[in-house]
């Protein structure tokens, strides 16, 4: 009888043991979603889990047949994913399209909803309202930025408004026209900036969060320095401060918000690079550390991430260094909500990196590297990374 019990326990104590490890894994896993260029119909969206012990990838699964899906976005809840499909044609019309889909709570796994047209050519950014209620999406081609309704499946319906750009700038073979390369909404819900590469302007409208509508009539716009090439932003929690990555001329451009007349006031420009560094260089996207306390910016060419000290109160930047990214062409990264790793998908490598970042120096140390099928150019974590 004695011996019954005991191995009645020590079995027990084993399946409690096995249970709870499975649990500590599950809170230590995160699914990461990759938007790619394509090649064919059986690549799409690709997704991998990520050890949050280790940093390691391990493949998981692609959602085929999705045209270019260069660009991705969760609904803040994490229910719905959207994304651009980066096309110049579709259904015969010259026009992108976006996609919506469902997300299973449990598993990450995709339900495809509705497909839209962008009503313009070659969509590459898109963000959400923040009731969800909108997603916001650019034309790169056409020089247009739009609001569309978001129904109550999840899918995409029709659009609320859509903005107009034109003009150039002195880069000849990329500036001949408008190329709005991203639409922001601020923290506070109630503006939107515009970034267009095309024109070296930044253009500041008030967004209705009821309708969703971006008013025309009380646009403000900004000119950057002439040939920067503003592509991607983000903004300080408060909404006040503006950080600018210039793909053109390699740097960064920083701006306070006027937020009540819609104004931008440039208080610092600073390079992405080396001051040794000669060859060709595209930066492309740009994120704050959750502390705001650094900023990092990608380098396509030099192949690396820059990183920026940022002084709390006057929030000028000071460049500190430069990490490689063992891969070529960083396009898109991302950290997680913590802020204890970094993600980026190199475009040309084929390869996303994992990187471990130290909360005090900001620096960013390698932990592992998985190849792609397709060219990775976003990296979009499903939920965001448990506190320990």
């Amino acid at each position: 009888m004695k011996i019954f019990v005991i191995i009645s326990i020590l079995l027990l104590q084993t399946a409690l043991f096995w249970a709870c490890s499975r649990e500590r894994k599950g809170k230590n896993e995160m699914l990461i979603f990759v938007g790619t260029y394509t090649e064919a119909d059986t690549q799409g969206i690709e997704i991998y889990r990520l050890n949050g012990r280790s940093g390691a990838l391990e493949f998981v699964t692609t959602v085929a047949g999705i045209q270019n899906p260069s660009f991705l976005r969760f609904s803040s809840d994490h229910t719905y994913l959207y994304a651009v499909n980066e096309v110049q044609q579709s259904a015969g019309q010259p026009t992108g399209t976006v996609s919506a889909f469902a997300v299973n709570p449990h598993n990450g796994y995709l339900t495809f909803i509705n497909r839209v047209s962008s009503l313009g050519r070659a969509p590459c950014y898109l963000t959400l309202s923040k009731d969800n209620r909108f997603v916001l999406i650019n034309n790169y081609l056409d020089g247009t930025a739009l609001s569309l309704q978001v129904m109550k499946n999840g899918g995409l319906g029709r659009p609320v408004s859509i903005l107009h750009f034109s003009g150039s700038g002195p880069v000849k073979d990329r500036q001949n026209a408008s190329h709005v390369h991203s639409i922001n909404l601020d923290p506070q819900n109630k503006l939107a900036i515009v970034a267009d590469l095309g024109t070296d302007r930044l253009t500041v409208f008030p967004f209705n969060s009821a309708d969703g509508r971006l008013r025309e009539s009380g646009r403000q716009s900004v000119q950057c320095a002439a040939g920067a090439g503003p592509r991607h932003l983000v903004f300080s929690a408060d909404g006040q401060r503006v950080y600018v990555a210039d793909e053109l001329n390699n740097t960064v451009e920083a701006y306070h918000l006027d937020r009540s007349r819609r104004l931008l006031y440039k208080f610092q420009t600073i390079g992405t690079l080396p001051a040794d560094f000669k060859g060709v260089n595209y930066p492309a996207d740009i994120h704050l550390s959750p502390d705001e306390r650094f900023l990092y910016v990608s380098n396509r060419g030099h192949e690396s991430i820059a990183l920026f000290s940022v002084d709390k109160k006057s929030g000028n930047l000071k460049f500190l260094s430069t990490i490689p990214v063992y891969g070529s062409w960083p396009r898109n990264f991302v950290l997680s909500k913590d802020g204890r790793y970094l993600m980026v998908a190199n475009q040309k490598s084929r390869n996303i990196v994992t990187f471990r970042r130290d909360a005090r120096s900001g620096l960013l140390d390698r932990l592992s590297s998985v190849n792609t099928v397709s060219a990775p150019v976003c990296v979009q974590i499903f939920k965001p990374f448990p506190v320990e």
